[in-house]
């Protein structure tokens, strides 16, 4: 019988790795099917582990070996990539991230969308260390693309690249096969003679300037590292030139609202932005033709836009022209790269910009549209957190028992999360959980909610329903995964540590870290929170609530991590309740002791002068039994 998704538990990480590096040499040897079989296996392995870095491997390789393999379609290969490319960047590992590149750049290569498949399979040649069978299969298929685009000198290129790896890899058969390919390869181009291999090894020589290779692929890392445009259009001319050789290349960009190109990026020249109508100068000629053009002499062509070099006081003297395309080969902007410094540009040079350009049309458009979702993102998040903030506000204000409640529960685990250094993300989850933690207050009836004194055993048994209608409510919102954790934090804020609590029974690290967290800033809170029935309990008696529910009510931990919070960042929680903050004297003393060390003092039967005026000063604020100006 085939084995369950939970008995793959039983199975190391280390058989599933050597699954993993199996179907990776069957893929590279053709046998697809068995290479699928192998995928297959170490996914459900390295699922049940929840090495989400491993899964996405195993999804990105699925889906390239089951196109080439015709089970899958073009369509539906590209939508398990998609999924394998979340996971590889939740993973925040570059060759997670490479292969998932690579995969995308093989389908396009035999979709002969060739322009698509050089900027994906330079990424991951220049990106891939952990699986270099694959990066040998990257410089592979980079030469195969280029032999297809007739650039014969960057397909002989990464011939090379390929053969040299394979060798240090000891791959003698994957070896033999590159070189016969490569020597095929030659005796068929006449360009590829003895004086160009010369050139071409004095121009690989590190100390003699910088290869095509090496600009494509900085280009490509920061293509997925750099979110501001300026940096990114900055790389690209900076590389541009290095390899051109030239003294200054200018990214212009078309905007088409206003029918103009600008530019912030032009090397050599201060920061400032350049502007101008897109139908002048050589580079709105390119826009408006789509021509690659080199000029000898600037001065003499009548195209030539003057005006940028009065601008600049810069002398233009040759240049090369060609407009940068996105992947639906629309012309998005144009290289303008000047004055060549070893003579005039040729065609070699235009060869050399259309590689670069390939690239650097998808990165700039891609870096276009990042910028445009993110705000797009932004203000769903600002949206959403006022949608949560109005929800949490409702239910405070049916209960004014509790008013401000959702919000101190949201500072104080916001505090916890920060003292215990989690990540924002997880923070932002915490904190939304804690905001909606108590809506399920609005199946409860307002004779119990608003009831000024005692609860009887019923009335007790059904203000604790509402846990369980805060956890149906979120649940069925049927949002994004990270909702839905929200919703299982809000409806674990009853648990105890120790299995006693509701409406689940929880125990121990059954519940949500969250859940835990909201746990010590509920009691933290209702403890001491002022009621028109009683005051705020003594802190004293606070203080040994929390620390006698450690590992019982509460996880130990989380307390330590709370009772850690300097006092006068607590403090100013505790204020918000009257809308009041700290003196600035008074906040300076506070912040030398944490709420563990006030505890500490409060247990001393002699303090010194200085604990009993900050034993003073903290309840001057907390008891309040004297007006604060």
């Amino acid at each position: 019988m085939p084995k369950k998704h939970n008995d793959m538990l039983y199975e190391s990480v280390d058989s599933a790795k050597i699954l993993l590096r199996d179907a990776i040499e069957l893929y590279c040897n053709g046998n697809y099917k068995q290479a699928v079989a192998s995928l297959s296996l170490a996914h459900k392995i390295f699922l049940a582990h929840k090495d989400i870095s491993k899964v996405s491997v195993c999804l990105s390789l699925t889906a390239l070996v089951k196109y080439i393999n015709k089970d899958e379609s073009y369509y539906k290969s590209l939508l398990l990539l998609e999924d394998s490319k979340f996971l590889a960047e939740s993973s925040n590992d570059k060759d997670v991230f490479a292969v998932n590149k690579f995969a995308f750049g093989e389908i396009y290569f035999h979709e002969n969308k060739f322009n698509e498949a050089v900027f994906y399979l330079a990424y991951a040649a220049v990106a891939l260390d952990e699986y270099p069978l694959i990066r040998v299969r990257a410089f592979e298929l980079l030469a195969l693309t280029y032999i297809r685009l007739q650039n014969a000198k960057l397909a002989y290129e990464y011939l090379e690249k390929a053969i040299n790896l394979s060798k240090e890899l000891g791959l003698v058969a994957l070896t033999d096969r590159l070189v016969e390919i490569s020597e095929n390869f030659i005796n068929t181009n006449s360009t590829l003679n003895s004086s160009y291999k010369q050139q071409l090894k004095k121009k690989q020589d590190p100390d003699k300037g910088t290869t095509l290779l090496l600009a494509l692929s900085k280009i490509a890392r920061t293509v997925n590292a750099e979110a501001n445009l300026d940096k990114l259009l900055m790389t690209i001319a900076e590389q541009t030139k290095l390899v051109l050789n030239a003294d200054r290349c200018t990214v212009f960009l078309l905007d088409k609202e206003k029918n103009e190109l600008w530019s912030k990026v032009a090397l050599g020249m201060e920061s400032e932005e350049i502007r101008f109508s897109s139908d002048k100068g050589f580079a709105g000629h390119v826009v408006n033709t789509g021509e690659t053009i080199i000029i000898q002499d600037a001065y003499k062509d009548s195209r030539f836009n003057k005006e940028i070099d009065k601008h600049t006081g810069y002398r233009t003297y040759n240049l090369i022209c060609m407009p940068i395309r996105n992947i639906k080969f629309e012309i998005i902007g144009v290289f303008q790269v000047l004055n060549k410094k070893d003579g005039d540009f040729t065609e070699a040079d235009e060869e050399i910009l259309l590689a670069i350009g390939t690239n650097a049309g998808i990165a700039i458009e891609n870096n276009l549209l990042f910028n445009i979702q993110q705000q797009m993102i932004d203000e769903q998040q600002k949206l959403f957190a006022g949608f949560i903030d109005t929800l949490a506000a409702s239910i405070d204000a049916r209960d004014k028992i509790t008013l401000g409640h959702s919000k101190r529960v949201r500072l104080y685990s916001e505090l916890i999360c920060n003292q215990l250094k989690l990540n924002q993300d997880i923070t932002q989850i915490i904190a939304r959980a804690a905001m909606l933690h108590d809506i399920g207050k609005i199946g409860i009836r307002d004779a119990v909610l608003q009831k000024k004194g005692s609860l009887t055993k019923e009335e007790y048994e059904h203000i604790k329903e509402h846990v369980k209608i805060t956890y149906d409510i979120l649940r069925q919102t049927n949002m994004s995964t990270s909702f839905m954790e929200i919703a299982e934090i809000a409806a674990s804020h009853h648990e105890k540590y120790d299995g006693t609590g509701y409406f689940r029974g929880l125990k121990g690290e059954e519940i949500p870290f969250g859940g835990r967290i909201l746990a010590v800033s509920d009691v933290f809170d209702a403890i001491t929170s002022v009621r028109h029935y009683r005051d705020r309990m003594p802190m004293n008696n606070v203080l040994d609530i929390m620390l006698e529910g450690k590992n019982k009510h509460f996880d130990g931990k989380i307390v330590d991590a709370f009772l850690s919070i300097p006092c006068d960042i607590l403090m100013e929680v505790l204020l918000s309740e009257f809308e009041m903050h700290l003196k600035d004297k008074d906040r300076k003393l506070l912040a030398t002791i944490t709420l563990d060390d006030f505890a500490r003092i409060l247990k001393k039967e002699e303090p010194t002068a200085k604990e009993t005026k900050l034993v003073e000063t903290f309840n001057s604020y907390y008891i309040r039994k004297e007006p604060i100006v």
